[in-house]
């Protein structure tokens, strides 16, 4: 969309993860735009900041469902209050993220950052796709470069489905990196199967400042991010990508987009076979998504 173009049609928009960084910034955008937005996030008091903060600017009052989202049960619960809201949704935006220093489990026994960036979107997306197909029906994940190489380690990411929960040793940038990589191959292979009644990308929204390494007590990294601070993007900035895939009508589905352009993901990404492997194994731990 040029900056001569008409604002997007307003749409009934769901954003996972919406209490700070990007995905709070993406909700300040897409509220200007008088979009519909229901808001979830695990901090009760952020999300009640941010729904008056948008109220106040004369838009369309947000709703705001608090809720954990790392596990089945947690998506579920969010999933009702949104339709108690909502017969309809145009986009679901999976925005939720973590960064470990340590392994840890959720409530379910699942790692964390395969928890969060994994199974939440499948299970989001399942739990939704009645109130997707009576709407638009688009889905906006966010992925990182991360997803081609693990920081600080050598080689190019894969999945191990060996040892998909890290229990044979953990490093914070492979987890995460091997999860976004997971996030990947779970949008390529939604679009095989669900194409064209669904369109779902993926979106690496930049190098953008952000509180997701708070937990992470890795001095290399604590270095690094001291001394590229003032090359990273504000989270204004790094919320534009989500905002523009959220409600811009000209979105290619199926596609991964660095910021604003679509390009090509890693191999690993790209494969059939690991992407309907990882998807019989998620349909175990979470059930069936739906019919195409």
């Amino acid at each position: 969309m040029s900056a001569d173009s008409p604002p997007p049609a307003p749409r009934t928009i769901v954003v996972i993860g919406a209490t700070s960084g990007i995905g709070g910034q993406a909700a300040r955008q897409l509220a200007s735009q008088r979009h519909r937005l229901i808001l979830c996030g695990r901090d009760a008091r952020r999300g009640r900041a941010l729904v008056s903060a948008l109220a106040d600017r004369g838009g369309v009052r947000p709703v705001f469902v608090a809720g954990d989202i790392s596990t089945q049960a947690g998506v579920r619960a969010v999933a009702e209050e949104i339709g108690s809201h909502t017969d309809r949704v145009d986009t679901l935006m999976n925005n939720a993220g973590v960064m470990l220093s340590h392994r840890r489990l959720t409530d379910e026994g699942i790692e964390t950052n395969f928890a969060v960036h994994h199974l939440a979107p499948y299970s989001m997306t399942q739990q939704l796709l009645p109130l997707l197909r009576n709407g638009d029906g688009r889905i906006v994940n966010t992925n990182s470069e991360g997803h081609r190489a693990a920081l600080f380690s050598p080689g190019s990411v894969a999945l191990d489905f060996a040892d998909l929960q890290c229990e044979k040793g953990y490093s914070t940038f492979l987890a995460y990196s091997r999860s976004k990589l997971a996030n990947l191959l779970f949008t390529y292979e939604f679009h095989r199967r669900f194409h064209p009644r669904h369109a779902i990308v993926a979106v690496h929204p930049g190098m953008v400042r952000t509180r997701l390494t708070r937990s992470v007590r890795n001095p290399a990294l604590r270095l690094l991010t001291s001394t590229t601070r003032l090359f990273l993007l504000p989270p204004a900035q790094g919320g534009r990508p989500l905002a523009h895939l959220a409600a811009d009508p000209d979105v290619e589905g199926g596609r991964y987009y660095n910021r604003f352009t679509p390009t090509y993901s890693s191999s690993p990404s790209m494969d059939i076979a690991t992407a309907r492997r990882l998807w019989e194994v998620t349909e175990r731990m979470r059930g069936p998504l739906g019919p195409a």
